[in-house]
């Protein structure tokens, strides 16, 4: 069975005189439904902590991001997400990592609390990108690694690059674009994670 993320919208409106006639912002966050039926116990004693994750400049807002392919790109104005893309990523792949129960202790990139490993990850791309004669698409790249806090040294690394077509060439299209797309990236993150730290 197929677990879909949901897009759950929040409509703002704008403030001021020439609110009647502004369009409404709208909102939107990821949620990563539960994809087991029953709570997982735990088979490691290890603590993984989460650490924050860096990404470009034009990803550090809110803003929905769009590319084409000419190289022209942009933010919808009247469309933005709950939180950056890089804290919706972390939040959906702290619920996945959690119901797994791969660790005994998931620690949040604010925990100062002593880890056995920590995942570090480098954002290059959340956007919904436009194609010439092709459906548009979500686009997520990102490359983590796995760090033994005792070594100080990376023991693995993966690069994910996942795109999900958009069902329509608009900001809610690559909302819901993005949205598939940070669920599979969440399950297939997971299952890495999962056979790396078990060699």
């Amino acid at each position: 069975m197929r677990h879909y993320s949901l897009i759950i919208p929040v409509v703002f409106m704008i403030a001021g005189c020439s609110s009647a006639t502004t369009p409404p912002i709208h909102e939107y966050t990821i949620y990563t439904p539960s994809q087991l039926s029953q709570k997982v116990q735990k088979t490691s004693p290890k603590i993984l902590r989460l650490s924050a994750t860096r990404s470009i400049p034009s990803l550090e807002s809110k803003q929905l991001s769009y590319l084409r392919s000419s190289g022209e790109s942009g933010t919808y104005l009247y469309t933005r997400w709950s939180d950056t893309p890089s804290l919706l990523i972390e939040r959906s792949l702290y619920r996945s990592l959690t119901e797994k129960g791969l660790f005994s202790t998931i620690l949040s990139p604010t925990s100062s609390s002593t880890a056995d490993f920590v995942l570090e990850s480098d954002l290059h791309a959340f956007y919904h990108h436009f194609e010439d004669a092709q459906p548009s698409k979500g686009v997520i790249d990102i490359t983590y690694r796995l760090i033994d806090t005792k070594s100080k040294l990376p023991f693995a690394s993966k690069h994910f690059l996942i795109t999900k077509d958009a069902p329509s060439e608009d900001a809610i299209g690559g909302v819901k674009a993005l949205s598939e797309a940070t669920n599979e990236l969440t399950q297939l993150c997971t299952q890495w994670i999962e056979e790396r730290t078990k060699e």
